[in-house]
């Protein structure tokens, strides 16, 4: 009997990843003698013969109008990928229990399955030459790379290898699964260069998403077969590889030590990946799930295929059409009085805290006056400098630091600047009349340190956040700009990296990493994890004020709005959406660059109180932007 067509039935706009194994497999079941094609947007026509393929069956369901019937998925074969207990393997479970065949990647899925009572089979997933680049890639430049969706589990985790990993060269790729990743994204590689991406990566880094000791075979498979090593949280159902053998496994807290020495050592990684090669060329290729594959089409190709009549009748009465499980209608939201009430009893806090802040500034302004009839007006003072200020050309990036009440932390700001192994620079510290004695300690700081290029001005008056960088950008020698806030610290190599993006790519206008957030306990999650997309401005701010920004975009757009509506934490939002309004873009550098200090300042608890006040200036001065125009069209 010949091998049945496959039709792998992908919807538009689904995961690019599972297109990617789509087209491996149909690479495989080639090699083996049988054909197939992808069909995208439509269910294809059922016919003696062809057997179709939903890969996965929940993002098809989604994503599509199509809404196939019990004697349609009769003749499907589901291939699953998503872990137990999880959201869309419930939708698939929904489906499965109509599907003519259901295979899963992971062992532990079909066990899953099972319980449930389906009878899954596993789909083995290994080495593929549809994967493997490695002929393409004449080095690998990347130490460690991580892939995966962003979760608070893995936020932690990478931020706890900051420090180990640091010196190496990481690309840590965390997309955002609320919506699907559809490749060319900033936070999403797929097809050839999410290859030649393993292909030029020494360690792959593999933590869980969450508790489910998961291993993910598929981004593990596509790894190994480019010649990658691979660290990974300890997990189930990973053979027929051997932990310790073919893959170094460990407990979460200890993968930042285990991928270093990997990286460096360069004997027991090669050994790594050898036998890693050696063991899926020989047991696990993906030549054995392409044969169960369509070995799984050819039993559904027997069943028969449901009449034009019986199809008609079915969708009419509606009663088999297979979907997500069932639920009770939503009721339509509504707020009852008491949040009513909680809701406008934190905006007008917020509205109370800010227009405090507004008259504080008033009184003192009108009492320097009075005080100082001949000069009433409040003034920047120029505190102090080093010899090196005086003495030395200006430099190439001038590190702006606001500083207000931080006495106790802004030593810890300063001194990671001068431990960074970029040189060509100066620290521009702004007192935003602090009255905790933090312009002491700046001073004594800068006693300590004369042979670096600093200097510390002084508001008479508090006037806030953006006005005080924008005084620390007119008081700055050096042609880029980066604002570091005095309670965060920057990484060593953090300054270096983001210089080189900015020489790398000179149309751009700033560039920014990921902060790794940390407080007393130790590393708690990540700031700035995405990349430059403006549309995800329209959400709200995910990028910090931590960049280095060129002068002259700086210039361009005013610099900080000193708008009062922005006070209390909206500031950075507003200074980005207005560079993406005068089409400007980011870059963004995908590894740690500075660290963020979480629980210092009240700042954060008091922006989110209320947002509408500021979300209305920042429409009033992005309004292309947030209306939804493409800026770049």
């Amino acid at each position: 009997m010949s091998c049945p067509e496959l039709v792998f039935a992908l919807a538009r706009g689904q995961n690019s990843f599972f297109e990617d194994l789509a087209e491996a497999l149909l690479f495989e079941v080639g090699k083996l003698g049988g054909n197939g094609r992808i069909e995208v947007g439509t269910y294809p026509e059922q016919r003696p013969g062809s057997v179709t393929v939903l890969l996965p069956p929940h993002e098809y369901v989604k994503l599509t109008d199509v809404n196939p019937t019990a004697g349609m998925i009769a003749r499907t074969v589901l291939i699953s990928a998503e872990q137990p207990n999880s959201e869309f393997f419930k939708w698939n479970t929904a489906i499965a229990r109509h599907a003519g065949a259901v295979l899963d990647i992971n062992r532990r899925a079909v066990r899953a399955y099972r319980k449930e009572d389906i009878e899954a089979e596993h789909l083995q997933l290994g080495y593929s030459e549809a994967w493997d680049r490695r002929a393409e890639v004449p080095e690998r430049n990347i130490d460690l790379l991580f892939i995966g969706r962003t979760t608070p589990r893995r936020e932690r985790a990478l931020a706890g290898y900051a420090n180990v990993l640091e010196r190496f060269n990481c690309q840590l790729l965390l997309s955002d699964n609320s919506r699907p990743n559809v490749g060319g994204d900033v936070n999403f590689e797929s097809g050839d260069e999410k290859l030649r991406l393993l292909s030029r990566a020494k360690v792959l880094l593999n933590v869980h998403g969450d508790k489910e000791p998961y291993f993910e075979w598929l981004r593990i498979a596509e790894a190994m077969s480019c010649g990658c090593a691979v660290v990974t949280e300890h997990s189930t159902d990973i053979a027929p590889l051997h932990p310790g053998e073919d893959v170094i496994a460990g407990r979460a807290e200890a993968l930042g030590l285990l991928s270093a020495w990997l990286i460096e050592d360069e004997r027991a990684r090669a050994d790594l990946v050898a036998r890693a090669d050696a063991r899926l060329r020989e047991d696990a290729t993906l030549a054995v799930g392409a044969a169960a594959l369509l070995e799984a089409a050819e039993r559904v190709d027997r069943i028969p295929v449901p009449t034009r009549a019986a199809t008609d009748v079915e969708v009419a009465n509606a009663k088999m059409t297979i979907g997500p499980p069932s639920k009770e209608p939503a009721p339509t939201p509504t707020v009852d009085g008491f949040a009513k009430a909680e809701r406008q009893m934190l905006r007008a806090l917020k509205r109370q805290h800010r227009e405090t802040l507004i008259f504080r500034r008033q009184f003192a302004a009108e009492a320097l006056a009075r005080a100082r009839p001949e000069r009433p007006r409040p003034e920047t003072i120029d505190v102090g400098f080093t010899t090196a200020w005086g003495e030395q050309p200006p430099p190439s990036v001038s590190v702006i630091v606001p500083l207000f009440n931080d006495a106790e932390v802004v030593t810890e700001a300063l001194d990671s600047v001068t431990r960074s192994t970029f040189s060509s620079w100066e620290v521009v510290v702004v007192d935003d009349a602090s009255t905790d004695g933090g312009a002491d300690t700046v001073h004594t700081w800068m006693d300590r340190n004369d042979a670096k290029p600093a200097t510390l001005v002084r508001h008479e008056v508090n006037r806030g956040l953006a006005a005080a960088r924008n005084t620390g950008a007119e008081k700055s020698r050096g042609e880029l700009l980066l604002m570091l806030d005095s309670d965060n610290k920057l990484r060593r190599l953090g300054l270096a990296r983001l210089a080189s993006a900015l020489e790398d790519e000179p149309r751009a206008a700033f560039a920014y990493g990921m902060l790794d957030r940390f407080n007393a306990e130790g590393p708690v999650g990540i700031v700035s994890q995405f990349g430059w997309e403006p549309d995800r401005l329209r959400e709200g701010n995910y990028i910090d004020a931590l960049a280095l920004i060129r002068r002259s975009a700086f210039s361009k757009v005013g610099g900080y709005s000193e708008d009062a509506r922005l006070l209390l934490g909206y500031e950075d939002y507003d200074f980005w959406a207005r560079l993406a309004e005068a089409g400007e873009h980011g870059l963004f550098v995908r590894q740690f660059v500075a660290s963020y200090r979480v629980g210092h300042s009240s700042m954060l608890s008091m922006t989110n109180l209320s947002k509408v006040d500021a979300v209305a200036a920042v429409a009033e001065h992005a309004p292309h932007l947030m209306a939804g125009v493409d800026l770049q069209a």
